[in-house]
Formats: C-alpha cells, sequence, structure tokens
C-alpha cells in the first residue's frame, strides 16, 4: 500500500465534501469495522456513513467520495518487487495459492487491475465472508473453499491484526513477511502477532524455505 498516494486521496475526498481532512479521516476510520465485514456493502454506503455522521447529506458529494474512494486504491496499491514471480514460481512447483484479506467492498475495484483471479487460486475477503482477522471464520471459509487441512496449509503475512497468531491457533504454519516496505499506518501496535513466527524480509528469502520446496500433498480441485 502506498501510503503517501492513500492519505493523498483521502484529502481530496474531505476537500470533495467542504470537511476538514482530520475531521473526515476521523469519521472514515470510524466506519472500517462495519465496512470490513460487509455491513456498508459499497463504497457509497461508505461514504454516505462518514459524511452523513459529519452533517453532510448532499448526494453528489457522497458519490463524488466513493468515487474518489475506488480511484484511490487502484493507485495506491501494487505488488513487491518479485512477488509475482514468487507467485508464479510457487504455482509452477504445485502449490495453490490464496488471499485472506481484511478489505472493504472498495477491494474488488482493485483485483482485475492486479490480475489476482488469474494469479491466485482463492480470494477471501473480509467484507464478503462477514469476518475479518483474526476472527477464525475468515480462515475457516478459505479452508472449506480450498479444500484444504490447517496442517498443510502456510499462512504469510506482516502480522498486522494478530492474523499470525490466529492462523497458528487454527492449525496453520505462520510466516512473518517483514518486508521494507510494508504499510506502517495501517499497523495497531496492540494487534501485532507475536514475534515468535519464523520471518522473512523477502521473497528470495521465502522460495528459499526448504518445506517451500514442494506440497506436502498433490494439489486438490479448486
Amino acid at each position: 500500500m502506498d501510503e503517501e498516494a492513500y492519505y493523498a486521496g483521502k484529502r481530496r475526498a474531505a476537500e470533495a465534501a467542504g470537511l476538514d481532512p482530520d475531521d473526515f479521516m476521523a469519521a472514515w476510520r470510524g466506519t472500517a469495522a462495519d465496512a470490513s465485514v460487509g455491513r456498508l456493502r459499497s463504497p457509497f454506503d461508505r461514504a454516505q456513513r462518514a459524511l452523513e455522521s459529519l452533517g453532510v447529506r448532499d448526494r453528489p458529494a457522497i458519490v463524488q467520495v466513493a468515487n474518489l474512494d475506488i480511484e484511490t486504491i487502484q493507485a495506491c496499491v501494487f505488488f513487491y518487487e518479485g512477488a509475482r514471480e514468487a507467485l508464479a514460481e510457487l504455482r509452477e512447483r504445485g502449490f495453490r495459492l490464496g488471499l485472506i484479506s481484511n478489505a472493504t467492498a472498495t477491494t474488488a475495484f482493485a483485483v482485475t487491475p492486479l490480475k489476482l483471479r488469474e494469479r491466485l487460486d482463492l480470494l477471501v475477503f473480509s467484507y464478503e465472508a462477514g469476518a475479518a482477522k483474526p476472527d477464525p471464520a475468515i480462515y475457516q471459509v478459505a479452508l472449506k473453499r480450498s479444500g484444504c487441512p490447517a496442517e498443510e496449509a502456510l499462512f504469510v503475512g506482516d502480522g498486522a491484526n494478530r492474523e499470525l497468531d490466529a492462523a497458528k491457533a487454527l492449525g496453520f504454519a505462520a510466516l512473518c513477511m517483514d518486508h521494507v516496505l510494508k504499510a506502517h499506518t495501517f499497523r495497531k501496535a496492540e494487534l501485532l502477532s507475536s514475534e515468535s513466527h519464523p520471518k522473512v524480509s523477502g521473497f528470495a528469502q521465502l522460495l528459499a524455505l526448504p518445506e517451500l520446496a514442494a506440497p506436502l500433498t498433490a494439489p486438490g480441485p479448486a
């Protein structure tokens, strides 16, 4: 996540609605929990909730803020260097690949530009699953859809939202991707996973792990 681009987009949204940027961001963050589990089902719903909490009910302003939310996510989400190649290599080795993400409905607008459906076998977004990490339910949705037992799965993440601890508790192997470009402002210190998990800092280290030489079992149907 390009944090600078993200916050620039949110400042434009505040300006479009005639609001103080700090007030707008506070209201926007206040909608995050409901948006992340699908209680706000579209970018418009989220924009409407945030603006109405600040007394703005002008429909054109709400539409503009919703559109800027979509434009911002498309502009600021990117692959780390080497990520695309690592995904392709893991597939060549026989692994099935999935994404478990805390996300709002706006995330759907980044799926096509990033070609996620072509690069991954499984996409599990919290706004669709109705549960967000570290809730075990979102991991269980991924396991059910994939047909993979937790004991044969590796969860890789930067450790936000206690995601590694939750995965480990369900029987996954858990690995911290401690990438230098991880988005720090989206990580709450009180919700970080423990430091006990194995750690890599990039994709060359990931691919060199002996346990990723080949899957434990042959991949089943998607």
